[in-house]
């Protein structure tokens, strides 16, 4: 057995008519991912849209309100304020830690970051809710002015998941929940 057997797994010929060898490495310590370029200032523009939505009350976050207004139109209904409230903020919630971890790779400049599949639908669900915040009178959230570098990497980011190869990476590098 030689050291690139007992550093990467298992090995078999090539596939796909490709001479050499290909290594089987376990599922419990790696991932498939797609490699995306981003700018710190990107990943600075969306941890800036995180906190615009957390520190803007929406009319929706209130559960109190919520259940008042619902019980004053609707009478005794069974809608859960709180349960509806919490899933209005869930896609910041899924947002951020990936965002944060993104913010411990790229230093400054220019970097390379790892997104499993399901993180742009994340990223897309919660650039949406911060869009349908900004068009509602009612509520105070406005979009800060580096909204467009957020998007930015939000397309970018569906580009590399729709067209792009997939790369193996060891788990230790992904956010636990991206």
């Amino acid at each position: 057995m030689g050291i690139l057997e007992l550093m990467l797994g298992e090995s078999d010929p090539g596939e796909s008519g490709v001479e050499g060898r290909s290594y089987k490495l376990p599922k419990e310590t790696h991932d498939f991912v797609y490699p995306v370029a981003v700018r710190r200032s990107e990943i600075e523009a969306f941890r800036g849209l995180i906190a615009a939505d957390a520190d803007a009350p929406s009319p929706a976050d209130d559960a109190e309100e919520l259940e008042a207004a619902f019980d004053q139109v609707l009478g005794e209904t069974d809608i859960d304020a709180a349960e509806l409230a919490e899933q209005q903020q869930q896609p910041r919630v899924e947002t951020e830690p990936i965002v944060d971890h993104w913010a411990e790779q790229v230093s400054e400049g220019i970097g390379v970051v790892y997104a499993r599949g399901g993180t742009y639908p994340t990223l897309l669900s919660f650039v949406k809710r911060c869009k349908r915040r900004d068009e509602d009178a009612d509520d105070s959230f406005e979009l800060p002015e580096s909204f467009a570098d957020a998007t930015a990497l939000l397309a970018r980011l569906e580009a590399a998941t729709n067209e792009q190869y997939r790369a193996v990476v060891h788990t230790d590098l992904l956010p636990s929940d991206a």
